[in-house]
């Protein structure tokens, strides 16, 4: 080649290099310009969507834009070497200083400093100082320690609504007080209460523990442990089921699929069943099917204990439910044709019957509690391994049932009606009719939904939202909690937010203007890190916690203004 022709060649590839780069800069600013079109269209149908599309077009668009200035800029073996490492350097320098802890339920990435250090060992030195110091004054009610009473997942009768004649919501003007806090093992457990003792389940090393601590300082009481331990990469560690508390037992699953009834007092063990060995398989085979560990909360209803079964992925002869005798464990019956899903049994009284109501994998079963034999069934799409169900069937009346999820599949309403002519718990004497479906409200991914006069209210996609039952339109929607808990407390929504706060909003189904949610009486910030726990009322007391800390906070109301003195005291 001659000399002018490497000359006309070389002019080309320098003419070449800004066109490169300024297709490679135009196509990235594109993409870019893409990102807020997807969050906006993704938004309403499901927020996790939302960002997992938001976080692929971002990095299409560094990725377009990075190869851009590469192609165009290195001209030597020296620069190729520069732009081949510097991602490579930045990841490593980046780990260097950050560690990653988990996902928030969004699947949004948490990244915490690593010169931050052990939040559970920051916890034990730091908040013994924090904590109020006037406690000791709080422990002088002794009485209102031993009544408070908290005896399963969402409140004593399993509805999240609770009334507490002692419990002040008022925080605007007396916000509760922290009374203890200090860490805990990894899981996503709530409390138990009963006998000034709150019962949870907590990751220990290898080991799963049923623990009790004492609710007036936080004391630990006893721990029974049960080998096993459920690790799942975005679903995080350790146990996710609350304890059920029985007169003087207690009664918990873990989330390696162990099930045992203890003494209340001295956490011995009274009997123990493995699910896994039940259903022939073991915490491998269990886990391909169950991706996010065991979650049931178990019922107990008169002399039995009913916990979500399971089995092997695709196994023909799996069973939805199965029940254990309270007094000797041996198992009394196995029900349902349907892999599990996350939601927890419930006892509920359908045109005037009763029955078990369990929400599984692809759809939500009524049983016979005697026997455990299938009622009725309703669709309701999921996968155990995916986009799974875990938020629980809410009763509206004697006939109507909420199923909510998150993932974009939303809620719907069913109707479920015995067939005239037909005894009460023939399997043919039953009937299933959707009155109502809707995509965009009620998107409970981790939590439940919660009827209270008239309203349906709700954390849908980490949004408190309220919905008329009637109809499933949306009354009101606003604040951003992250996908946390919810519970309704004397009249009041007490928000558990994914960041550790916890917020109190007046449960109304009047909107302010424009459609938006009532405004917070006040909210605290009280945990550090990702919280998916359920917080638990018993008496004036709040007890919450997350997979690092724990904290029980006193919110005593005033007897001599005690605005429910006129109404029965239900629950505690």
């Amino acid at each position: 080649m001659s000399s002018a022709e490497k000359q006309v060649d070389a002019n080309r590839t320098k003419s070449g290099r800004p066109r490169r780069l300024s297709i490679f800069l135009s196509l990235g600013v594109l993409v870019a310009l893409c990102i807020p079109i997807a969050r906006v269209v993704l938004f309403e149908t499901d927020h996790q969507f939302a960002n997992l599309a938001g976080m692929g077009l971002g990095m299409l668009s560094c990725l377009l834009v990075y190869v851009g200035l590469w192609r165009s800029l290195a001209r030597s073996i020296g620069t190729h070497l520069f732009f081949l490492t510097l991602p490579i350097t930045a990841v490593l320098i980046f780990g260097s200083c950050f560690k990653l802890v988990g996902f928030t339920g969004e699947t949004l990435p948490v990244f915490r400093s690593r010169w931050a250090g052990n939040l559970q060992e920051k916890t034990r030195v730091k908040d013994l100082i924090e904590t109020d110091t006037d406690r000791a004054a709080s422990f002088s009610n002794v009485q209102a320690m031993s009544d408070g009473r908290s005896i399963q997942f969402l409140g004593n009768d399993r509805t999240g609504v609770i009334r507490s004649e002692s419990f002040n919501t008022s925080w605007d003007k007396q916000a509760p007080k922290i009374v203890w806090k200090q860490p805990i093992g990894s899981g996503w457990s709530g409390f138990a209460i009963s006998q000034g003792l709150g019962i949870t389940l907590e990751q220990i090393d290898e080991q799963e523990s049923v623990s009790a601590y004492r609710l007036s300082d936080g004391a630990e009481v006893w721990k029974a442990k049960f080998p096993g331990k459920h690790f799942q990469a975005i679903g995080g560690t350790g146990p996710r089921s609350t304890p059920t508390i029985h007169h003087d037992r207690v009664i918990a699953q873990t989330a390696s699929g162990i099930i045992a009834c203890l003494a209340l007092e001295s956490g011995d063990v009274v009997w123990q069943q493995d699910l896994n060995t039940l259903a022939n398989t073991d915490k491998a085979g269990s886990e391909r099917a169950i991706a996010w560990g065991r979650s049931g909360s178990p019922l107990v209803m008169e002399q039995s204990v009913v916990v979500p079964f399971g089995g092997k992925m695709n196994d023909p002869e799996v069973k939805s439910l199965i029940s254990f005798d309270l007094l000797t464990g041996e198992v009394q019956w196995s029900g349902g044709k349907t892999q599990i899903a996350y939601a927890s049994p419930m006892l509920l009284t359908l045109d005037g019957v009763k029955q078990i109501v369990s929400v599984n994998e692809g759809n939500t079963t009524g049983h016979d509690p005697s026997n455990g034999n299938v009622l009725w069934e309703t669709p309701w799409a999921s996968k155990s391994n995916g986009d799974a169900c875990a938020s629980q069937p809410v009763a509206v009346d004697d006939k109507r049932i909420l199923l909510s999820k998150g993932y974009a599949l939303g809620s719907k309403m069913i109707q479920v009606s015995r067939v005239e002519g037909k005894e009460e718990y023939d399997p043919q004497g039953w009937s299933v009719e959707t009155l109502w479906s809707n995509i965009k409200v009620l998107k409970t991914k981790f939590t439940s939904a919660v009827f209270f006069e008239g309203s349906l209210f709700a954390l849908s996609d980490g949004v408190l939202e309220c919905v008329d039952p009637g109809t499933g339109e949306r009354r009101w929607r606003g604040g951003r909690y992250g996908q946390g808990q919810m519970i309704i407390v004397n009249g009041h929504i007490l928000i558990m937010a994914e960041d550790g706060r916890i917020v109190l909003v007046q449960a109304s189904s009047e909107s302010t203007s424009g459609g938006k949610a009532p405004k917070e009486i006040a909210q605290i910030p009280v945990l550090e890190g990702i919280t998916w726990n359920v917080p638990t009322v018993a008496g004036p007391y709040l007890l919450i916690r997350n997979g690092e800390q724990v904290a029980c906070l006193l919110s005593q109301k005033d007897v001599a203004s005690d605005e429910l003195s006129s109404q029965p005291k239900s629950q505690q």
